[in-house]
């Protein structure tokens, strides 16, 4: 046994590890979405498979799942051995999607397997159907790439195997650099630890290891045990594409007793033909991810932070695929998992609860052949959006979330022009779309790309481009994600399902303009601060035509509050594919002539305490007296306030039943 001050030392060594390989990922990886985008995080194992150590910088989405990577190597059984290093990105066994190559490194003292070294940085192109790989019309896992299911390589790289991955993924120099430098992390990672144990002995370092796991479990099971037992449902939504139909729900049932969280994802959609699935280790990301945010922000994260937590997630949904679902837009699905699970917690604490974020990763590829190189380029980034306002605060503009990591915001324009046939036009804070609210979210940004070569492809997989990002405790959606080209002084929608493009041929002088969402916000707007209120108006973040959700108009000059009314109510919306009995609700015919709604239409319920509920409007014939229908899950909410309903300018394209449904 380790005493505390020597437990707590290596516990913040272990971290400096980490730490250093980020330092030396960012220093000699050649590709500018690591460089410059920070798309990589790095972990700590033990010889059990269970996180150790990681940084405050590394994102969700890749450490956590790190441990399921691992866990699968070593149920295998496979002789682990001192010179080889494993090669996954298998979404179906832990990974997330494709392009998300882990490497893991075995670290062995006296013969001796003691831990793992594990870096899971993002290829920029994996092979596959279009260049980047990730492509929002892929309809199975094949068209996006190599499936990596723990590939034996040496230590030194150079091997058979390597070379044949390296011949089909495209950019494949910039690749294999990018390889190198992952490797040379490790190996001096490998140094580091073998340093510690030597300092403190093997058994001390082990000892400290078990003793920070079960510290972090208490500390959750203590956060857990200060809220109320019961069962709380949540949902999220996700847009869908053409051949998935829309919206895909996810859906939770968080189950909280004593010390215990148990979550449920029995009722999310059926796995698709279309890349918006996740493999089985995203959906306990996005449970750890939502409830150690609210619950405990400040501890660290680790395998044994998970003890406390259950879940659920039946295979063969969006939460838990299986071959041959494609999985690109597993980021997709995890941030509506994510207000699936906010959306529960806000039934419980839900002054600390925030507006959604942009909730979606926008993955945003170009490529073609550069004339001024003579050489193949893809350039790749996923810009931000605005962040959720909470109680006391505006959402941040354009910026990462609380769920993401250190991932930057976008890559610097004098990098892109520098070493891709591209020019950044404009890149602005997006006016109007953070949500409005007693605090606002966050504003999206504008960012206009200029082609400066021929021949050039478009491919995005991006989501809450229909649906936008909720607010909470009656403030509004921020508005949802658009792409666009301009070519000619036209306008042209690159895919007729928006946010999902696959190798749209661009041509020289096109400007592709990416238009991120904003964040949602955090009570009703009318009793926004004045003073924010015009401040906000002066910087140009809300313009005249955003004052009407304030309950404010411009006068000669001055902003004048007016209030909202409050008798509003709503039509006959319908939860199109809720599978679950409804609970119809008669409410006013009169606002679904004042709204004109029409098939496919969203509406939103903005109510007092948690995040808005959404329906899709059906059944609008002539003649046919309009009502709610509510699945049965949303009874008890129709008992609490009903600030204000509303409908989307957007509709829903090809309205139709889920595929589980």
């Amino acid at each position: 046994m380790s005493d505390f001050i020597t437990s707590a030392v290596i516990r913040e060594s272990l971290a400096s590890v980490v730490r250093e390989m980020r330092r030396s990922m960012v220093r000699s990886s050649y590709s500018s979405i690591i460089y410059e985008g920070y798309d990589f995080s790095c972990a700590i194992m033990d010889a059990r498979g269970q996180l150790v150590a990681q940084s405050g910088e590394d994102h969700p989405f890749h450490v956590i799942p790190v441990a399921w990577s691992v866990g699968k190597l070593l149920e295998t059984g496979v002789d682990v051995r001192d010179e080889d290093v494993f090669l996954h990105n298998d979404p179906y066994s832990g990974g997330t999607h494709l392009n998300d190559v882990a490497v893991i490194w075995p670290v062995f003292e006296d013969g001796r397997l003691l831990m793992f070294v594990v870096i899971r940085s993002h290829w920029a192109d994996i092979g596959g159907m279009t260049p980047g790989s990730l492509s929002g019309k892929a309809r199975e896992i094949l068209q996006e790439g190599l499936r990596l299911n723990h590939v034996r390589v040496p230590k030194t790289g150079r091997s058979e195997v390597m070379d044949v991955i390296f011949a089909n993924v495209r950019i494949n120099d910039e690749a294999l650099a990018d390889f190198r430098a992952v490797l040379g992390t490790c190996r001096v990672a490998e140094a580091r630890l073998k340093e510690l144990l030597r300092k403190y002995s093997t058994g001390t370092v082990l000892a400290a290891i078990d003793e920070l796991l079960r510290a972090s479990e208490e500390r959750m099971r203590s956060a857990i045990r200060d809220l109320p037992d019961g069962r709380y449902v949540g949902t999220g939504y996700l847009d869908g594409n053409e051949p998935a139909l829309f919206p895909l729900r996810v859906q939770v049932a968080l189950t909280l007793e004593g010390d215990g969280l148990r979550a449920d994802f029995d009722g999310t959609s059926a796995q698709v033909p279309a890349p918006l699935n996740a493999g089985p280790a995203i959906a306990a990301t996005s449970v750890l991810t939502i409830v150690k945010s609210f619950l405990d922000p400040a501890g660290v994260i680790n395998s044994g932070t998970i003890r406390a937590i259950e879940v659920e997630a039946p295979a063969g949904t969006i939460l838990h695929a299986t071959y041959p679902a494609p999985c690109g837009g597993l980021n997709e699905v995890r941030f509506a998992a994510d207000g699936a699970v906010m959306a529960a917690l806000a039934q419980i604490i839900p002054e600390r609860i925030t507006g959604d974020v942009r909730g979606t990763s926008n993955h945003t590829y170009i490529g073609g052949v550069d004339p001024a190189r003579g050489k193949p380029f893809i350039f790749y980034e996923y810009p931000s959006g605005g962040t959720g306002a909470f109680d006391g605060s505006d959402g941040n503009h354009a910026v990462r979330a609380f769920n993401e990591g250190e991932n930057v915001s976008i890559q610097s324009a004098e990098v892109v022009e520098t070493i891709y046939p591209l020019r950044i036009r404009r890149n602005e804070l997006r006016p109007d779309s953070g949500g409005p609210g007693r605090f606002r979210g966050g504003c999206g940004l504008l960012r206009e790309v200029e082609v400066l070569a021929d021949g050039a492809r478009l491919s995005v997989l991006s989501d809450r481009n229909l649906i936008p990002p909720f607010g909470v405790n009656g403030g509004r959606s921020g508005a949802p994600n658009r792409y666009e080209i301009q070519r000619n002084g036209e306008t042209i929608e690159p895919s007729a399902f928006p946010g999902k493009v696959a190798d749209f041929p661009l041509q020289r002088g096109d400007v592709v303009r990416m238009m991120s969402s904003g964040g949602g916000g955090y009570g009703a707007a009318p009793a926004r601060d004045p003073e924010r209120l015009t401040r906000d108006f002066e910087d140009g973040v809300v313009t005249e035509a955003g004052l009407e959700p304030y309950g404010a108009e411009l006068t000669n000059g001055t902003l004048a509050m007016n209030g909202w009314p409050t008798d509003e109510t709503s039509a006959r919306v319908v939860l199109s594919n809720e599978k679950a009995p409804v609970h119809a609700c008669r409410v006013s015919a009169a606002l679904a002539q004042r709204l004109a709604l029409s098939e496919g239409q969203m509406v939103e319920l903005v109510r007092a305490h948690g995040p808005a509920m959404r329906f899709w409007v059906a059944d609008t014939e002539p003649g046919v007296e309009p009502s709610i229908a509510l699945s049965s899950i949303w009874r008890g909410a129709l008992e609490e306030e009903i600030c204000v309903v509303r409908a989307t300018p957007t509709r829903m394209p090809n309205m139709g039943a889920q595929q589980d449904e």
